[in-house]
């Protein structure tokens, strides 16, 4: 080649546009639409309801073995219920004129065979034009619409929420107050018309409650909430609780965790056993009370010194009792009547408390005698007590029946010794020592011997 001779322009390989630009480092966009084809999720393109495009996917979905058999179709209106149609041409009037960016959503479809099915939706404005000969053209848009089948999941909600329903008709029906509660906060989020009758408030006033306010004691509330974090239910626990009034009740209350609206959960139920807590409490008194003097009776006293007679045992500590009958008793009943007698009785036992400690414990016998236990003490201290309560009724006359009586007690005391097997053999040696006082004279203190 010569300098005369022009240069030879050599023609130019084309270059293929989907690959780099090496010069410039660009890549050319990828074809997604293989992409598209075979999604998982199903994929359709219309204008006015007219199909442009479909995948397989969404072929599938409504029971088409072929794309085709969807395109092939003048409008989408086949594959839609006619009480769904209405909503879905105004939400792709919004799409089309700018007013929503995107519609998210779900739906029911129709299949080929005519069966419904749920879908999850979601549609946007694409821009689409005509396909002629290779080339777009047009520029025009369109909405895309893509779904998935989520029938198994509604059917699964109706069904919860079919289970829902039926078990607030069962809890409503139940002749026991029930109510669940929010497991984080104790938010309430249900109660029956029993739990309102049980609280004194309405259904709203109860909704917007917790479930720890109803609790009197923050001790029996933890302990309850502890409880279910390691077990599923609880039984027969007894709590304190209040009403909307502030009537404090005590109930029995029972409890199972669950889940309630897709939401950790306590069921709670109730039983008011205040009544039945009293009428125990009533029982208790009339068996273990003298209904006279209101002290223990004879078989209450002798369980509680036979329980405190085991623990002076156990840790060597001292216990001693002491026995109190009311001289010459029976000339106040022959001269002023049992009235008057039953009376001084009330007196005395009355004048002892006053003289007692307060871990003392006194006990009626029988008729006009009493005991007395006196835990951790000595036979010389029982003896200054002893000492004291016959000086206390001694110089303080009774009155009854408008008559000032004069009242003097006699008093046998009995330390607890290794002979004493049991609490009758330490009552028997002070009821020996109160005979001997008795018949030394009356208005005394007489110690028993100690046992060989």
């Amino acid at each position: 080649m010569t300098a005369d001779t022009p240069p030879v322009r050599r023609k130019g390989r084309r270059r293929n546009p989907k690959q780099a630009d090496r010069r410039h480092g660009v890549l050319a966009t990828p074809d997604f639409r293989p992409f598209i084809d075979d999604a998982v999720q199903g994929v359709i393109i219309h204008r006015n309801f007219k199909p442009l495009y479909v995948n397989k996917a969404f072929a599938h979905l409504f029971g088409y073995k072929t794309t085709r058999d969807i395109m092939a179709m003048p409008l989408l209106r086949g594959l839609v219920p006619d009480d769904v149609w209405p909503r879905l041409e105004t939400e792709y009037d919004d799409l089309m004129r700018g007013a929503k960016p995107f519609v998210v959503g779900r739906a029911r479809g129709l299949c080929k065979d005519g069966r419904e099915i749920w879908v999850s939706v979601t549609m946007r404005v694409v821009g689409w034009g005509d396909e002629k000969n290779g080339d777009e053209k047009g520029g025009g848009k369109a909405v895309m619409l893509t779904a998935l089948d989520i029938t198994q999941q509604v059917e699964l909600e109706h069904n919860l929420l079919k289970n829902e329903q039926r078990l607030r008709s069962v809890l409503e029906i139940l002749p026991y107050p029930i109510y669940i509660a929010r497991r984080s906060d104790g938010q309430i989020l249900f109660v029956n018309r029993k739990s309102c009758l049980l609280f004194q408030q309405s259904a709203g006033q109860l909704l917007r409650t917790r479930a720890f306010d109803l609790f009197v004691e923050s001790a029996d509330r933890d302990s309850v909430f502890r409880l279910l974090e390691s077990v599923s239910d609880l039984r027969d626990i007894e709590v304190k609780m209040k009403t909307g009034q502030g009537r404090i009740f005590t109930a029995e209350l029972a409890a199972i965790t669950l889940d309630y609206d897709n939401t950790p959960a306590v069921l709670v139920a109730l039983n008011d056993v205040s009544h039945r807590k009293e009428m125990e409490a009533e029982l208790f008194r009339q068996a273990s009370t003298d209904a006279l003097t209101g002290i223990s009776n004879r078989r209450y006293f002798q369980n509680q010194a036979e329980q405190e007679l085991r623990r002076a045992r156990r840790f060597a500590r001292d216990m001693t009792v002491m026995m109190i009958d009311i001289d010459h008793f029976k000339p106040v009943n022959d001269t002023y009547g049992h009235a008057a007698g039953d009376a001084v009785i009330q007196g005395v036992v009355k004048r002892a408390e006053e003289s007692l400690r307060q871990s003392d414990s006194i006990g009626r016998l029988g008729g006009e005698e009493f005991a007395v236990l006196l835990p951790e003490t000595g036979i010389d201290a029982a003896y200054d007590v002893a000492e004291r309560l016959r000086k206390h009724i001694e110089n303080r006359p009774l009155i009854a029946e408008h008559n000032v009586i004069p009242c003097t007690v006699s008093i046998g005391i009995a330390q607890l010794s290794a002979r004493d097997g049991t609490i009758e053999d330490l009552i028997r040696r002070a009821d020996t020592a109160l005979y001997a006082a008795k018949n030394n004279g009356r208005n005394r203190v007489e110690i028993a011997e100690k046992p060989e």
